[in-house]
């Protein structure tokens, strides 16, 4: 089944999370002089290891993200053109119900 315009803002806001976790690394590197920057995560192999990984994690959660707007924007013309065609929109397309578990 496909997403629901909820479940892909559920996923937005979690790779958001993710994002925000991430980049107060970049924050704190913003924070270092050049020389303070150096000395942290250029000194050994391992500390450049580190910054080029979470450097890359950081691009790889914004290009999620961005993915993710995309699709909510897609979903939401979707469901407006449904709605314009007065197409049943409590058909399972744009909503998915739940049921509890327990």
């Amino acid at each position: 089944m496909a997403d629901t315009l909820g479940g892909l803002i559920d996923k937005l806001i979690t790779i958001d999370m993710k994002m925000w976790t991430n980049q107060e690394f970049l924050y704190e590197i913003r924070r270092l002089t050049f020389e303070e920057f150096k000395d942290k995560y250029t000194a050994t192999e391992e500390l450049q290891l580190k910054l080029f990984e979470a450097v890359g994690k950081c691009c790889d959660l914004n290009y999620q993200r961005n993915q993710l707007i995309d699709e909510v924007d897609e979903k939401v013309v979707e469901i407006v053109s449904d709605a314009v065609e007065n197409e049943d929109l409590d058909l399972g397309k744009h909503i998915q119900r739940k049921h509890k578990t327990y």
